[in-house]
């Protein structure tokens, strides 16, 4: 096998370029693992390796190998009776120029240029930064600390070589690594311009509001085009639609599209090649200890992921991407709702009209939004329905007052909403404000400027607060109870051996308060 064949990792679904790709991923991916074992992409035996160190020698003998064999003999390549003495003398020499200019792989992974130096520091301080929440301040310190690390270990090799320690290369390298890192280190915006450059970084887009303040909107376009540049998130995305394309006309509903909400969406019926995405929207709270004044500000943010993406790549948070964010006070003000939707309503409006066309494609491919996820206060806000759950029609489902609430159960004891009915109801409350109560309905939705959003069929319920929040707690309380009341088991015994239960890894964070007697006897479940 040709040592540029090396494509893909032979332990994980990764993409690598080459063998120098592949080396440098193993290295800084696996060589930690402690069940490792591969065989070798390079011969064609099965051999499986267990140890790392051993894997990586045998990988380079063949590297060099196959390279000293993929350069044909000067025999093969000239024709002598076609070329004078001159000629020959002069490609001979421009051979051997580029023999020694070519080094083997394995020595470029040894002696890599500061291109890798950048790239590896770049992503050591976004993995700190994002995980440990590491001020941009810090920056400059960590690149002194490591430039002097770099200078100690340079002397350190030299005098083990017995060279001079004021070895020109070294001082040279030491220095360009030095400016190199503080290139980087200097200020955020050359920090996020080198970003840029080695991780296609899409910087965000600051919106201005009249109140003074700023929001920022992440371009949307420029966000998915960097996502399927990676064929194998691309690929993973086609193999998904092909198998929900094979529950269709079916009664298992595998995904939205299978669905009869699914089925009527405009975009979907319109273009045949299309995907979805999916919003989601939350509030968060941060606070700012070194001021004076420790006030909560209130943000809130926008998130998207890919709809047609695999269960297995859906369920990670690294598929989950933010969008738009902003203060929530200025949510309030309809100018500014206007002016915070407006690049999200350009761009969406862009691929569901004009699509993309994605790398290997000819023809455009069109995104569409599926559903829009938020808690129960938020998702009454953004499609405009009362946000008051304690009086009148406060459900978006139905036109249940909230005073009947406890006593129906059954969609056939009360009105269901539809799309037609909002409409008209929505028109009647821009002419009659009084009428608001009525219908539950206080406004037109933020999130109308979406050609596929309808407030009926596009808002989801809150599973999380309704279910495992709501009804769960409820109907396990009662379930306590009921076997503590029928004497199957005693109170003590049922706490006994809730408390006493072994969480895995997973759960162990989210353990629950130590049940108590008291909790059965009065239906209390916290």
């Amino acid at each position: 096998m040709s040592i540029s064949c090396v494509k893909r990792c032979t332990i994980c679904p990764v993409s690598v370029e080459g063998a120098a790709g592949y080396m440098r991923h193993m290295r800084q991916v696996h060589g930690t693992d402690r069940l490792f074992g591969t065989n070798c992409p390079l011969c064609d035996s099965n051999f499986i390796f267990t140890n790392f160190k051993s894997f990586m020698n045998h990988f380079r003998n063949h590297d060099l190998h196959l390279s000293s064999e993929e350069t044909p003999p000067l025999s093969l390549l000239l024709n002598c009776n076609d070329f004078t003495s001159n000629n020959y003398d002069e490609i001979e020499y421009e051979q051997h120029e580029q023999q020694e200019q070519g080094i083997t792989l394995w020595q470029h992974e040894n002696h890599d240029s500061l291109d890798g130096i950048k790239k590896f520091y770049l992503k050591m301080l976004l993995k700190i930064r994002e995980g440990h929440v590491l001020p941009g301040s810090v920056m400059k310190t960590m690149a002194l600390s490591i430039t002097c690390l770099l200078q100690f270990f340079s002397y350190h090799l030299l005098s083990k070589l017995h060279m001079n320690i004021d070895n020109p290369i070294s001082f040279n390298f030491n220095n360009d690594v030095e400016k190199t890192l503080f290139e980087i280190s200097r200020n955020e915006d050359s920090f996020i311009s080198c970003c840029q450059i080695y991780f296609k970084f899409v910087k965000p887009k600051e919106i201005r509001l009249p109140t003074g303040n700023k929001a920022y909107y992440i371009p949307l376009r420029d966000l998915l085009m960097n996502l399927f540049e990676k064929k194998d998130f691309y690929d993973s995305v086609k193999q998904e639609k092909e198998i929900i394309s094979q529950f269709h006309e079916q009664d298992i509903i595998y995904h939205y599209r299978n669905a009869e909400i699914g089925r009527q969406h405009r975009i979907l019926n319109r273009k045949k090649n299309c995907v979805l995405l999916q919003l989601y929207s939350d509030d968060l709270g941060v606070v700012n200890p070194l001021m004076g004044k420790n006030a909560i500000h209130k943000l809130t943010t926008f998130y998207i992921s890919i709809d047609d993406l695999p269960a297995c790549h859906s369920s990670s948070l690294s598929t989950v991407y933010l969008l738009l964010l902003y203060y929530r006070k200025d949510f309030d003000d309809e100018n500014n709702r206007r002016i915070l939707f407006a690049p999200l309503s350009q761009d969406l409006k862009s691929l569901e009209n004009d699509g993309l066309i994605l790398p290997g494609d000819k023809t455009p491919t069109y995104f569409t939004i599926s559903t829009m996820c938020a808690d129960n206060l938020a998702t009454h806000e953004l499609g405009g329905f009362t946000r008051t759950f304690t009086t009148g029609c406060c459900c978006r489902y139905c036109f249940t007052h909230h005073k009947d609430m406890k006593r129906i159960y059954q969609e056939s004891q009360t009105l269901i909403r539809t799309t037609e009915s909002y409409d008209i109801q929505i028109r009647h409350v821009e002419k009659v404000p009084s009428d608001k109560s009525m219908y539950g309905i206080n406004e037109a939705s933020t999130l109308s400027f979406i050609s596929s959003f309808h407030p009926i069929t596009s808002l989801p319920p809150d599973l999380m607060h309704d279910v495992l929040e709501g009804v769960m707690p409820k109907l396990t309380s009662c379930l306590l109870h009921s076997m503590m009341s029928s004497r199957l088991c005693t109170s003590s015994k049922i706490c006994q051996m809730i408390n006493k239960f072994t969480y895995g890894n997973n759960d162990k964070r989210n353990r629950p308060l130590a049940l108590k007697e008291k909790d059965i006897s009065e239906k209390i479940i916290r």
